[in-house]
């Protein structure tokens, strides 16, 4: 026997001897006498063929204590369907207990914290292009989650426009009711046509049912990682993105805001002090804040607008003023044109905060990593 055939034997035996003491182990307190004492003797046979060098025995030796240790421990059926699904109860179960104790992930449904982090953005696409169609389309969506979009009437009539829904406007063809997504340009009440689906029918115009309204690129907006734990350990900071239970807010009902569901904005305010707004910048107790960097950039950016003041807000104009309550954190959205935030509702209160962004994982893009 060469030195192949003998490393060959030598891990047949090891792994019997391995088998059989596992069987061992495992029902030595419920498995029948006689299976036991077979297990023993095939144990001790192995041992001592092992001892004695003994290549040629080694072999049956092997088998033999295979077969005691599956007499003792027979094997269950669908043995690989269930090695794997007790790996995949394990992982959704570390991931469930991730998820409710250290790190829970959120999207962005809403444009108010552009540009930081997107909400569902569309820009106009004037038809279906040759990257729209499947298998690219699926990987589009997959990577970058983007995909083309046809609003189509369902009825025929008068396009009509109804206002804003939630975060689309809201069209109207005879008696059928469309969303589309369109960004209004800032303070104005004309739709940005760079940031809008495009329109294929102007107001008014009589449309046939089938008809394409409007279409576009939709963009799924950021999928972010919140620290669920930061909190525990450190007070919360100006400057931080943070995600709060709305279920805190106080007078919600009043401005129509939905419970049980989750905001995302940047902390403005600490507790006891007075806010306020002044010529774009965030003003605390009377001075403009320039730190950290994120508010000289929401001043000088050009790609923001700055602060500002709301009228049917509490911070109306740049003589109204948010006192901070203790133990309260005042929230902004950085988009502040189009934010409903704490210079609507005030503060919230500590135990609303769920805690701090830290990473956006998904779509790929200029925003995937850590997130401001």
């Amino acid at each position: 026997m060469n030195f192949f055939e003998k490393r060959r034997v030598k891990k047949g035996v090891q792994a019997a001897g391995h088998m059989v003491r596992h069987a061992l182990h495992m029902r030595e307190d419920v498995a029948p006498e006689a299976d036991l004492a077979a297990a023993h003797a095939a144990a001790e046979t192995l041992q001592a063929t092992w001892s004695a060098r003994e290549w040629d025995g080694m072999l049956a030796a092997s088998e033999a204590a295979a077969n005691a240790a599956e007499r003792l421990m027979p094997p269950r059926p669908f043995p690989k369907w269930r090695e794997n699904v007790e790996v995949l109860v394990v992982a959704i179960s570390l991931a469930m207990a991730c998820r409710t104790y250290f790190i829970q992930p959120f999207k962005i449904p809403t444009g108010s914290m552009q540009p930081t982090l997107n909400g569902v953005t569309a820009r106009p696409q004037e038809s279906r292009q040759w990257f729209d169609y499947p298998p690219l389309s699926l990987v589009n969506l997959a990577l970058f989650g983007e995909r083309y979009v046809e609003i189509k009437a369902r009825d025929s009539g008068i396009l009509e426009y109804l206002g804003k829904q939630d975060d689309q406007h809201a069209f109207q063809v005879g008696r059928e009711v469309h969303l589309l997504r369109m960004t209004r340009k800032p303070d104005s009440p004309f739709f940005d046509p760079d940031q809008s689906m495009k329109l294929h029918v102007n107001l008014g115009d009589p449309v046939q049912k089938g008809k394409v309204i409007a279409s576009g690129r939709v963009r799924i907006g950021d999928h972010i990682f919140v620290n669920k734990v930061f909190f525990h350990f450190t007070r919360p900071k100006r400057g931080q993105v943070v995600v709060f239970d709305t279920n805190h807010i106080p007078n919600k009902d009043q401005f129509r805001i939905r419970p049980d569901t989750f905001y995302i904005k940047r902390l403005v305010g600490l507790p006891g002090e007075t806010i306020a707004i002044r010529d774009r910048h965030l003003v605390v107790d009377g001075k403009p804040v320039t730190e950290p960097q994120v508010f000289r950039r929401q001043v000088e950016d050009p790609a923001y607008h700055g602060y500002v003041p709301r009228p049917k807000a509490r911070l109306h104009s740049e003589q109204s003023a948010i006192l901070v309550g203790p133990r309260e954190f005042l929230p902004f959205g950085d988009n502040t044109t189009s934010s409903l935030d704490g210079r609507y509702f005030g503060a919230v209160p500590q135990k609303a905060l769920v805690g701090p962004s830290f990473f956006v994982y998904w779509p790929l893009g200029p925003h995937w990593g850590l997130s401001l």
